[in-house]
């Protein structure tokens, strides 16, 4: 070192004196400062670093090096405790330490860097506390390549220099935190107008997400909002884009993992370990969680802060955010924390509101299918008969009604399936909630789905607004899913996904709604023998036939016509304010031997036409029952066949037809000479029926 006279240290001091008053931008006035101090004192590089209020952690200030460190050593934040820092911080005169005699021992935090600098051919570092107010507020550190021999004028004349520098880095400091804090404070304020005045999800997250990243800089925020059940309410994820805006998207769908079980239990578990992860922490969560792996590997993600929105017994919210460009440290995590509060009371607002819409949509709902069930006007009011095979139907009704079994009712047009529908619900313990009821043959094709399942505004054209569809709607209650046969086949697998799993889509949306309701299915049709023409899923109908029960025609209880025609005069007679008429024995004799075959509802529509017509004292049915022509008799030892029988003859006169015409061709069916051309039907018509048939395929093309 050279030797320095008090006028040089003075002229020294002047200088340093007049650039800490006239320079205004920290990083230019250290630049210049260290710049005039390699001309008074030998070295190669300079830092300086300060410790916080609490003396927990030091931070790199300012840096002038000659050299580039590695990517792996980090320049957050460090603990002070435990490392080689710890015992200097009450040391008041500079110290010289020999980066390769006095280097840290291999536990402590700091040995990476010493043994870095090292490796560049470092050999000295040079200790000046700053100090302010007698308070230690960080070094001014030299790094050398040679060890060199500092006199005690070398070290009283940096003390010297080092006090208007301390003083230098604390305005600086304050500034900083002053500067710091103002910009919390607008981005609080500007978050908080975000969450309270933006209506849209999407709309108000993108704002918070643009107002976060201005303190934060980060590439990547989600928000996972856990329900009692274990699913997501909200899933939300926003990346920033090319145009430096964030941008909703879907990582999982991104990743390729989105029916991966254990990266979903992944993101549960995430949310539960709250803290920073950076540099080596990161690593070590990356290795723990798969996701973070995928997420680091696609993205290129170093650094992450999980904090929680809240944790109660019935919910989980948290708040995941990621940035690839450097590490998140303390600093950054009370940032977030600043706006925790406001974003956990405006999603639980929102979670409220959306709960709060829900139910008035399905009160509106149940409301209007009321109004419209009671302006309807239904067959009977009450099951009317007593006869055995009625009984056996209602003791079948008494013992599945309390429970939850799907219940598939079959039987002729008008035999009162919605009425033993109605028997089942009030009997059971959902008899409080309301009986949702859908004639599915009576829907159209366009708009079947909607109905059922519901749609999200926009969905399609003319979908204004949100809508609820039957299956929602019948939540806690009963869904009766009457003429069930009549669905699409295209619609038949989302139904049957409804039954399996209790939950839906609506048209439109990308939340999976749980639905806890019964279901009774009914039909006029013979679901066994659509489902061997191909015209119902064969899952479909074992799904509904959990529990089927089989309604009479009238004709086969007789017994009750006499009954139930009083009952629709009595009725109909209170209606339509006429006065109740009796029936002739006559009358009654022919209601009770006629075939029926649109059975209740078809004596139902005869005695309303006969109370509306007669105005004797008895109920006149000669204008309502036209007389019956004599059915032909059939020759001695001739049976009547049924449709059914007749159906299955025709079917086996078809298969014969085609396996006879199929050896004839040596089981060619098209082309010249194959059974299609001898029969004069299509080949690809041909190789339907012979499915249908269930004809083993041993013909050739």
């Amino acid at each position: 070192m050279i030797d320095r006279t008090s006028a040089e240290s003075r002229r020294l001091m002047q200088y340093l004196g007049d650039a800490i008053g006239t320079i205004r931008e920290p990083q230019e006035l250290f630049r210049t400062v260290t710049d005039k101090l390699r001309l008074i004192f030998s070295f190669d590089s300079a830092v300086i670093v300060t410790v916080d209020r609490d003396r927990r952690h030091l931070s790199l200030f300012f840096e002038m090096l000659r050299f580039s460190l590695p990517e792996h050593i980090s320049r957050q934040k460090r603990l002070i405790a435990g490392s080689w820092f710890e015992h200097r911080l009450d040391e008041r005169s500079v110290a010289t330490v020999s980066i390769e005699r006095e280097a840290p021992g291999p536990d402590d935090p700091d040995m990476p860097v010493f043994r870095t600098l090292h490796e560049l051919g470092m050999r000295q570092l040079v200790l000046a506390p700053l100090r302010v107010g007698g308070r230690a507020i960080g070094f001014l550190n030299f790094v050398s390549k040679e060890e060199r021999e500092w006199s005690e004028e070398d070290r009283e004349l940096l003390a010297v220099v080092s006090a208007p520098i301390a003083i230098a880095v604390s305005n600086a400091l304050a500034f900083e935190e002053l500067r710091q804090r103002e910009a919390e404070t607008a981005m609080q304020l500007a978050v908080n107008n975000a969450l309270l005045t933006i209506r849209d999800r999407n709309s108000m997250m993108l704002a918070f997400c643009e107002q976060v990243a201005k303190l934060v800089p980060c590439s990547f925020i989600g928000i996972r909002v856990l329900g009692e059940d274990g699913r997501y309410r909200i899933f939300d994820n926003f990346i920033r884009g090319e145009g430096g805006g964030f941008q909703p998207f879907s990582p999982l769908e991104l990743l390729h993992v989105g029916d991966d079980e254990a990266i979903l239990r992944e993101t549960v578990e995430i949310i539960s370990r709250p803290g920073v992860y950076s540099g080596a922490s990161f690593d070590r969560f990356a290795s723990e969680f798969r996701l973070v792996s995928l997420v680091r590997e696609r993205f290129g993600f170093c650094s992450t802060i999980v904090s929680q929105l809240w944790d109660t017994p019935g919910s989980r919210a948290g708040l995941i955010i990621s940035g690839s460009e450097s590490a998140f440290g303390e600093t950054e995590l009370a940032t977030v924390r600043l706006v925790m509060p406001q974003l956990a009371l405006a999603l639980q607002n929102f979670l409220a509101f959306e709960e709060i819409d829900k139910l008035r949509r399905k009160l509106e709902g149940e409301r209007t299918y009321l109004v419209e069930e009671i302006r309807a006007a239904h067959n009977f009011e009450e099951i009317i008969g007593s006869s055995a095979p009625l009984a056996a139907v209602l003791r079948r009704v008494s013992q599945v009604a309390p429970t939850d079994a799907t219940v598939l009712v079959q039987g002729e047009t008008g035999t009162g399936k919605e009425l033993i529908a109605r028997a089942i619900h009030n009997l059971s313990p959902r008899k409080e909630r309301v009986l949702v009821r859908v004639n599915c043959a009576a829907l159209p094709a366009a708009l079947i789905e909607s109905e059922l399942f519901g749609h999200e505004k926009g969905s399609f054209t003319g979908a204004t607004e949100r809508r609820i569809g039957k299956f929602e709607l019948a939540d806690g209650g009963t869904i009766f899913l009457d003429e069930v046969g009549e669905l699409p086949l295209e619609l038949q697998a989302k139904m049957l996904r409804v039954l399996q799993e209790r939950e839906l889509e609506r048209i439109g949306g990308r939340q999976v709604i749980p639905v806890d309701l019964r279901v009774i299915a009914a039909t006029n049709r013979d679901l066994e023998r659509e489902v061997a023409e191909g015209r119902f899923r064969g899952d479909l109908f074992f799904r509904l036939n959990a529990f089927p029960l089989f309604l009479p025609p009238l004709r086969e209880r007789r017994e009750d016509i006499p009954v139930l025609a009083i009952h629709f005069a009595e009725k109909f007679a209170r209606e339509f304010g006429k006065p109740f008429r009796s029936i002739r024995e006559a009358d009654m004799a022919e209601l009770s031997s006629r075939p029926w075959r649109g059975n209740i509802r078809e004596l139902s529509h005869s005695v309303e036409q006969a109370v509306i017509l007669s105005e004797g004292s008895v109920l006149d049915f000669s204008a309502v029952l036209p007389s019956r022509l004599p059915e032909p008799a059939l020759p001695d030892g001739v049976r009547q066949s049924t449709m059914r029988e007749f159906d299955a003859e025709v079917s086996e006169m078809e298969r014969r037809l085609i396996l006879d015409t199929l050896e004839r061709c040596g089981g060619r069916v098209s082309g010249e000479g194959g059974a299609a051309g001898l029969l004069d039907i299509n080949a690809k018509t041909l190789y339907s029926r012979i499915d249908k048939l269930g004809i083993r395929k041993r013909y050739g093309a």
